[in-house]
């Protein structure tokens, strides 16, 4: 099972300074933008960290968002230092309601994601797989699909749904595995 990393929670503490994906990180060097995808790499003790990030197309809501910060993520991570690779993670812009699940569906599947907040080590608008096998299944469908929704509830209790697209999503993968040294896993 997964856990939040010091690494990946150093990551999202960055979010706020990320225009989008590598613009704003200290020393990212960018490798490319793969259709709605970026794709860049930033040094971590020594290693390589190589991720790509996009944006949400679209946001639907059960009420009007309020103070919702604009730096909204969906991530796919290789850390080479920690010979993990395939790590979603979200951030979504707003504090998830405690106890609540992030759910993202795509290809007529639907992943649960753990939420930060508490005790998690991570902030409360973060969330991520925490089960290897199914953030593999889901990084394949990714690289397959066209387009993949996050729904999550807020700490105020509105039902957020982001959309995103997967457009160039399979090249940025290729991209991060190539610059992180990162043979694509099966799923």
């Amino acid at each position: 099972m997964k856990i939040f990393s010091s690494v990946a929670a150093g990551l999202f503490l960055l979010c706020p300074a990320l225009a989008f994906a590598a613009a704003g990180h200290p020393g990212a060097q960018a490798i490319g933008q793969f259709g709605a995808w970026e794709a860049a790499y930033f040094m971590a003790n020594g290693a390589k960290v190589c991720y790509m990030a996009t944006p949400p197309a679209s946001t639907e809501s059960t009420k009007p968002v309020k103070g919702r910060d604009t730096n909204v993520l969906f991530f796919i991570t290789h850390w080479s230092s920690e010979e993990d690779s395939n790590a979603v993670t979200i951030s979504t812009g707003y504090e998830y309601k405690p106890g609540t699940k992030a759910v993202v569906s795509i290809n007529g599947k639907e992943y649960s994601l753990a939420v930060g907040g508490g005790d998690t080590g991570a902030g409360a608008d973060m969330a991520w797989m925490e089960d290897n096998a199914q953030e593999a299944a889901l990084v394949a469908d990714i690289k397959s699909g066209s387009t993949l929704t996050v729904t999550g509830t807020s700490k105020r209790g509105t039902v957020i749904t982001d959309t995103y697209s997967l457009k160039g999503s399979s090249d940025a993968y290729a991209a991060i595995g190539k610059a992180c040294n990162v043979a694509a896993k099966p799923g």
